[in-house]
């Protein structure tokens, strides 16, 4: 046995030493432990809350914008234009704290694909539908849009119905 520790060394293991020797060294160790445990968890766990809650508000102002941009356009007929569109989703995506530098406004047939859809005002007769789509890029926290890019867009969808019986309708 001797020949073992004086190859190998004492044991690793505290079973041979007194209670008194074991508390002084781990004294400490479990509190460092625990706060870089948190840290490593807590910081991925609030970009990604962060992250989402981004996401979550873009969400709400595209559809608020794609909303507002039909009232304007419908309430104002026929004489709706574009530029008024644009300003209001401008508003709708300010109120989110979101930039309106990438904003695109689309019109298109109901139920068709945004992407395929115009960025000119349909013609506003009495009767006509179609949708309005807001899509904006939404920058990721923290990350440069180098990394990024575009990829990161949110759409909103609204539903636009011209009445038939509003003054002034072409039918």
């Amino acid at each position: 046995m001797d020949r073992l520790r004086s190859v190998f060394g004492p044991p690793d293991d505290d079973r041979c030493a007194p209670p008194a020797d074991r508390a002084r060294r781990d004294s400490g160790r479990a509190i460092l432990e625990v706060i870089f445990g948190a840290v490593l968890l807590l910081i991925p766990t609030v970009y990604i809350l962060i992250t989402v809650f981004k996401f979550q508000a873009a969400t709400f102002a595209v559809t608020q914008a794609a909303r507002d941009v039909g009232r304007v356009i419908s309430i104002n007929f026929p004489s709706g234009s574009l530029s008024q569109a644009q300003q209001v989703a401008e508003v709708a995506l300010a109120d989110q704290q979101l930039s309106a530098r990438n904003v695109v406004i689309r019109f298109t047939e109901p139920g068709a694909s945004c992407d395929a859809g115009s960025t000119t005002l349909p013609p506003l007769r009495a009767g006509s539908r179609f949708d309005v789509c807001v899509t904006t890029v939404v920058d990721l926290p923290g990350l440069p849009s180098v990394i990024g890019g575009s990829r990161n867009t949110v759409t909103g969808v609204y539903s636009l119905a011209i009445n038939e019986f509003v003054e002034g309708a072409q039918g």
